[in-house]
């Protein structure tokens, strides 16, 4: 099955949304979105939330369970006893490993929403900026597989012997209840993918993924023309672009407009 196939399946049976939204203030690593087609994958490790992708790893773990694990993952009977002893006694090791795989991973966080006051605050310099649409099917390479963030009040440990088949359930998925306004979807590339882009954290995307780019209530006239150019200049002649405009009815509320 095809990566195309997969997200088209996903995205069916509501698994994961169609449209994906990336919040941003003018500058110019924004500007090369539209330019060079490149999205930054960061290191988890390094997240403004110290607990994002950073959960406490269970260290205490049943010598039969660490035994049970090497099985699993093909170590030779003939040494399980030695090494499961010698794991137990370094508890430590996992958990350094463990570290390191997320230190070299790298994560492009997304939203659901186009229309969050907070975020357009937030991450689009007071709604002076921009939020970019992308549509994940016309770039499954690039956006297998969306990771829908688990809001959490309470906050559950990871053990690698015991959840190393659902790591993305422990380090990548959870998040504070408090960051539920961000509606948050993301994207992972693992060291493995890092290592074949040439040791970089910026992939590219293709042209057809951006669908939209939708301007603040406060975007100055200079910035949307800009942005127009661009998309113009750089194979985006599809691009539709809106404008974010206050409601004046009873709720608060952002209303986008074609310009």
């Amino acid at each position: 099955m095809t990566n195309k196939e997969i997200l088209t399946i996903g995205v069916n049976q509501k698994s994961f949304p169609q449209y994906l939204f990336k919040y941003r203030a003018d500058c110019s690593f924004t500007e090369n979105i539209i330019k060079a087609n490149e999205l930054w994958f960061s290191n988890p490790l390094e997240f403004n939330d110290p607990y994002d992708c950073n959960t406490p790893i269970n260290i205490n773990t049943p010598l039969a369970d660490i035994k049970t694990w090497l099985k699993n993952v093909g170590i030779k009977p003939q040494h399980i006893d030695e090494l499961a002893l010698k794991l137990q006694v370094n508890p430590d090791l996992m958990k350094q490993e463990t570290e390191n795989a997320m230190r070299n991973s790298g994560i492009c966080c997304f939203s659901t929403l186009e229309n969050s006051i907070l975020q357009w605050s937030h991450y689009s310099d007071y709604h002076k900026g921009i939020c970019i649409k992308f549509d994940i099917l016309e770039d499954p390479d690039f956006f297998i597989t969306p990771i829908i963030v688990s809001y959490r009040q309470v906050m559950q440990h990871y053990n690698h012997f015991i959840h190393s088949q659902i790591i993305i359930e422990y380090l990548i998925k959870p998040k504070f209840h408090d960051w539920s306004y961000e509606s948050e979807i993301r994207v992972v590339k693992t060291e493995k993918h890092i290592k074949n882009n040439g040791g970089k954290r910026a992939f590219r995307f293709n042209d057809k993924a951006i669908k939209e780019i939708i301007f603040g209530t406060k975007t100055p006239d200079i910035v949307i023309a800009k942005y127009k150019q661009l998309s113009s200049d750089n194979n985006k002649e599809h691009v539709s672009f809106y404008k974010m405009e206050l409601g004046n009815e009873v709720h608060y509320e952002l209303i986008k407009r074609p310009i």
